[in-house]
């Protein structure tokens, strides 16, 4: 090899060291950026579905709950004396909501154990560490059809099992019922029959005692339909959770999807809503990534929110004006 082509493969070796990081420094990078190559590399291309249901001041209750949820418009004075109107688009450019609950057991739900037995944690002393965990989701859909009241049974988390592998400790359990169709009609969800899917205290046990599972949720409001409430009352008496009224299970992967969780720290609270969103992998059907819908800023729609005063909540009606871009509070 002559002299100058031996200069020219040197200054291409130099070139290429300078431009491409060796693997050393790439996991250092890495390294460096903790869990964010975890959402670039996973979590970025996931699809994201929410398993909450919305709230209305008119969603089913447990029976035992009385119907007095009230959402309540332009609540905003300080003080009798403060110079400020009432928080309304039409005073103010701001509005303003209060929410008087008759129940915190309303809507898609969290029980911590205090629901039923006080020296159990409450809902504002839940740690942090349920925000994110592996999801499974057990269908008793087909069961559900020919006996609306089929509760969970051992057999039918052993028969999910040789289908999709052990459930992992720590994860969170669904139990898809496709109950959740019914909602918002109370009547339906809450049938007068007390016929309605749940979960069997010997299912329970398995998952808490054999399983290690972190809690399980349903689709109806409560966990089973016997007279006494036996699975809750087991679950709350030996320091376990659950989520109720679970919406959205026929979007999920019965494996495979993690589950976020979200939840007012209510002080003392004895139940919380509860905002579930399953994480699924990105060639799932269902759901929607990050970036496939505007999310900063957020879209401008063509119809603006109208106080509905017999259906105490605010829906979109009315054609909207351009944003003002500024507040007027006198």
């Amino acid at each position: 090899m002559n002299r100058r082509n031996l200069l020219k493969l040197t200054s291409i070796a130099l070139v290429g060291a300078a431009t491409f990081p060796s693997v050393a420094e790439v996991r250092t990078r890495r390294s460096n950026q903790g869990l964010w190559s975890v959402w670039d590399e996973s979590l970025a291309q996931a699809k994201f579905i929410s398993l909450s249901h919305v709230l209305t001041q008119d969603s089913p209750v447990w029976e035992g709950f009385p119907k007095t949820t009230r959402f309540q418009r332009g609540i905003g004075r300080l003080e009798d004396k403060a110079p400020y109107a009432p928080f309304t688009y039409e005073q103010t450019g701001v509005e303003t909501t209060s929410y008087v609950f008759a129940t915190d057991q309303f809507g898609t739900q969290l029980d911590p154990p205090a629901h039923w037995h006080q020296c159990f944690p409450a809902i504002d002393e839940l740690p942090p560490t349920l925000a994110l965990r592996k999801l499974a989701v057990i269908s008793i859909v087909d069961k559900v059809q020919d006996n609306p009241s089929h509760q969970l049974t051992v057999d039918d988390i052993t028969d999910w099992e040789r289908t999709n592998g052990d459930i992992p400790a720590g994860s969170v359990v669904m139990v898809r019922s496709d109950w959740s169709k019914h909602w918002p009609d109370a009547d339906k969800m809450v049938p007068a029959d007390g016929k309605f899917p749940g979960v069997s205290l010997d299912a329970l046990k398995l998952l808490h005692l054999d399983r290690k599972i972190l809690f399980h949720g349903h689709e109806a409001l409560d966990t089973d339909n016997t007279p006494t409430l036996v699975g809750e009352d087991w679950l709350m008496n030996n320091g376990y959770m659950q989520a109720e009224g679970v919406a959205n299970l026929d979007q999920v992967p019965a494996v495979g999807a993690l589950v976020s969780v979200g939840f007012p720290r209510l002080k003392g609270g004895t139940g919380g809503f509860v905002s579930l969103t399953a994480i699924c992998p990105p060639d799932w059907t269902h759901g929607v990534r990050p970036g496939e819908t505007l999310e900063a800023p957020l879209p401008y729609n063509d119809k603006r929110l109208v106080w509905n005063e017999e259906k105490g909540y605010r829906e979109r009606s009315a054609p909207c004006d351009k944003p003002k871009g500024k507040l007027s509070f006198n």
